[in-house]
């Protein structure tokens, strides 16, 4: 039966009260785990605010997982394979495939992920596949692929991925016996994969009580090519960080071993960010509770309390325990002095120090003194290896011609890339003819198109602004009508003998005189008499009389004389617009004694701009005297202004209510803001919209008599959208021009380079003595032709010459 080198052959579910495989694989959540289900309830997600780290005795004394530790000892969390729910419900289901991989089932499942065993489709060969999937942290999608359960957990998720692919690639580089051999990595469901070779076996924890006997000489011999594995981990700059019982393999094939499971290595840099580490007990040393430095004497610490466990039958105590009361250690020259040597048992307990600087520093001095008793037996290996070592070199001795002659061979010719002389015949002609006839076209066509599109841009340009005019005019038009009528109702005699000498006969006379415009249809909707105090006297509205207007722009104004046209203002009904305008009423003397309101619709204003909607590229808008778009198309930017308005503004309009609103917000269109501010005449501008976030045309003009302004925008890449399918057939047409070069260039070539080739062969033919050979057939009469045959009949000279000096003997 094939076990997948991660752990023992069975999955949790087959071995009663066993851990999860891949126990160096930690997976719960590194600062929390749920307590197990009670029997019978469905699984329920941890609550994870209120899971914190918890106090649990450690397992019993022959259990191996690995648990997770608070830095510097703390309080322990869970241990691995205890409480949480099962990875295996997020487990792909057999058949489904990955590349030419196809999965068959699981072999078992750890923290940080769960491994299959799965088939080479290709090679129709068994294969285990490792996913990292942290069961804690992630869920599996409906399409298969892997998601953190919460954007806070995504860092941790990307640094644990990077860490799996890191391991990947290290493994993936060993090529040691003792190490399992990862075939391959990569990446697919937005998660990562491993895939290792399969080995028949158990591990050493369930195979050594059954060969406990073998004695110490064989034992040395195991554990020679295990200990020279793992200095070429070393040597790499890797560390294993949780050799154990369980992660040796021992081959069913020969009995050697084999190092499992490089899964807290991957993961511990990603854990000692969060302050946690990942540790077996009994098997890891002080270091890697966060009290010091690790390094190789790390490794060999763990693999010392192996082979106590394998002597004394136990494993020692844990490190914390062990450096708080160092007699709780039974040394393993006293637990195994009846069967093994001194010099073997001092070497272990060597390797056990609590003190990482009074450990073997490396493998080789740890492995010196373990195997002093014994140094046939290391002859024997070293001889071994060194042999091995010959033949892997003459295999690849054999392989350079066709392997590292031909990356040497695609090297060279990336260097040089870039020099015209080393280019074949066939590429110097088409880039020559590229460079020669097509791309000068291309760019003088593309300049020529750039050209047009600015004279493209130009023109439009100039119709915004005659819309802007056409608009600004009729605007002002309307305005200054508007003005008339007010200034010819307020020269009425009746109005300032009644402001003197108020009478309700007098005010019912007006009142009716007052409605005639607003009748009219001229788009006046109330007229309103006023008198000194602000207070309406008489109004073609009856429900207006005696409203105060003293706070009233219009009111103000012409109470001091002047005419008043202000800004559109937001009507009472919703989406409606007015425009107050205002004229002084003065007695017979010329004093002001009363002011004349008049109310118009500011529909006028909106129609003046439809010309220009009615061409949807274009953007017509209104500004008044502040910069504050008083009519736009769009109903949310109505009522902003172009640049933030200053706070004693911002205090008027939110007292005069004038906009229906306590505040204007800005659009901040700075670079139209400065075009317009002050602008006296018609003009241009082209800016990058704060508003569309786009390159934008704006042309604007002043409304005639008034202190208003017209804008009318479109985006730049509207205008030029009648020129862009010329770009397109220009890019097409430059294709299909370079691609026609290029066969012509081949086919042209190809006449060339033929013959050529040919004559070479002839010629390395006639140089080995192959005379019959070294001849080439003539095409045409051209002058490789004409070459062809001058070298038939130098072939046919040095071949009678040859047969000549081959007759007299010479």
């Amino acid at each position: 039966m094939s076990s997948e080198i991660t752990q023992d052959r069975t999955t949790p579910q087959q071995r009663p009260g066993s851990v999860q495989p891949d126990a160096a694989e930690l997976g719960h959540d590194l600062a929390r785990e749920p307590d197990r289900e009670p029997e019978g309830e469905p699984d329920r997600e941890p609550d994870r605010e209120r899971d914190q780290p918890e106090l649990r005795p450690l397992l019993g004394a022959d259990n191996d997982a690995t648990i997770v530790l608070p830095r510097a000892g703390a309080a322990r969390v869970a241990a691995r394979g205890r409480g949480g729910k099962s990875a295996l419900t997020a487990a792909l289901k057999p058949g489904v495939s990955m590349h030419e991989y196809r999965v068959d089932g699981v072999l078992g499942e750890g923290g940080f992920g769960i491994t299959y065993r799965a088939t080479d489709v290709h090679l129709n060969a068994a294969v285990a596949i490792k996913e990292y999937l942290p069961q804690e942290i992630v869920f599996r999608t409906a399409d298969g692929s892997v998601s953190p359960i919460s954007s806070e957990h995504l860092p941790r998720y990307k640094h644990g991925l990077d860490s799996f692919l890191v391991e990947a690639r290290t493994l993936a580089s060993f090529r040691h016996r003792s190490i399992l051999r990862v075939v391959r990595f990569f990446e697919a469901n937005r998660t990562a994969y491993m895939v290792l070779e399969v080995e028949e076996g158990e591990p050493l924890k369930s195979w050594w009580p059954q060969h406990k006997h073998i004695g110490e000489k064989a034992l040395v011999e195991l554990l020679l090519p295990l200990l020279d594995g793992l200095a070429a981990v070393h040597a790499a700059g890797f560390l294993h960080r949780d050799i154990k019982p369980d992660n040796i393999q021992v081959r069913a094939a020969d009995g050697s071993l084999v190092l499992l499971d490089f899964g807290s290595a991957g993961q511990a840099s990603g854990l000692a960010s969060e302050g946690l580490t990942v540790v077996t007990p009994g098997y890891a040393p002080i270091e890697q509770y966060g009290l010091g430095e690790q390094g190789p004497w790390t490794d060999v610490y763990a693999f010392g309390a192996t082979l106590y466990w394998a002597v004394a039958g136990r494993k020692p105590p844990d490190a914390e325990t062990r450096k708080a009361d160092p007699k709780a250690y039974s040394r393993a020259v006293e637990a195994g002095r009846d069967v093994y040597g001194d010099a073997f048992l001092k070497a272990i307990d060597w390797a056990l120090n609590t003190d990482p600087t009074k450990r073997p520093r490396n493998v080789a001095e740890f492995q010196r003194a373990l195997c002093a008793d014994h140094p046939a037996a290391v002859e024997r290996f070293e001889t071994t290896s060194r042999r091995a070592q010959l033949r892997q070199a003459a295999g690849d001795a054999a392989a350079e011609p066709d392997a590292a002659h031909a990356r040497r061979r695609s090297r060279a010719r990336a260097r040089n890339w870039w020099q015209a002389a080393h280019w074949p015949l066939a590429v110097k002609l088409g880039v020559g003819t590229l460079v020669a006839a097509v791309l000068p076209m291309v760019a003088v066509s593309w300049s020529n198109l750039r050209g047009g599109v600015d004279t493209l841009v130009d023109a439009e340009a100039r119709y915004l602004q005659l819309q802007a005019e056409r608009a600004a005019g009729q605007v002002g038009d309307y305005v200054a009508e508007a003005r008339r009528l007010t200034r010819g109702l307020a020269a009425d005699p009746a109005l300032a003998a009644f402001l003197q000498k108020p009478s309700e006969p007098q005010r019912a006379l007006l009142r009716e005189r007052l409605r005639q415009p607003a009748q009219a249809g001229a788009g006046v909707q109330a007229v309103m008499l006023l008198d000194a105090a602000g207070a309406a006297q008489v109004s073609s509205d009856s429900t207006g009389i005696g409203s105060s207007h003293a706070l009233r722009p219009y009111f103000m104004n012409a109470l001091s004389g002047r005419p008043y046209a202000g800004s559109l203002l937001v009507g009472s009904t919703p989406g409606t617009t007015v425009l107050h305008v205002s004229e002084p009423v003065k007695n017979d003397s010329g004093g002001v004694i009363g002011v004349l309101v008049l109310r118009f619709s500011g529909d006028a204003v909106t129609r003046a701009l439809d010309p220009a909607l009615q061409d949807k590229r274009l953007t017509p808008f209104v500004l008044d005297a502040d910069g504050v778009i008083v009519q736009h198309p769009h109903a949310d930017l109505r009522y902003r202004s172009l640049l933030p308005l200053p706070g004693a503004k911002q205090a008027e309009i939110r007292a005069d209510q004038r906009f229906r609103q306590d505040a204007v917000a800005s659009v901040n269109e700075t670079v139209l803001a400065r075009a317009l501010q002050g602008a006296d005449k018609p003009g241009q501008v082209r800016y990058d919209s704060a508003v569309s976030g786009r390159a934008t045309v704006a042309a604007y003009a002043p409304v005639p008599g008034h202190d208003w302004a017209v804008a009318v925008t479109a985006d730049r890449s509207a205008l030029v959208a009648p020129v862009n399918w010329m770009q397109a057939w220009l890019l097409g047409g430059a294709l299909a021009a370079c691609l026609l070069v290029a066969a012509v260039a081949w086919w042209l070539a190809r006449g060339i380079t033929r013959p050529l080739r040919a004559l070479q062969t002839a010629m390395q033919d006639l140089k080995a003595g192959d005379y019959e050979d070294a001849r080439v057939k003539p095409r045409g009469s051209a002058e490789l032709a004409q070459a062809a045959r001058a070298f038939n009949a130098l072939s046919e000279g040095l071949k009678q010459r040859a047969d000549t000096d081959k007759h007299a003997g010479v």
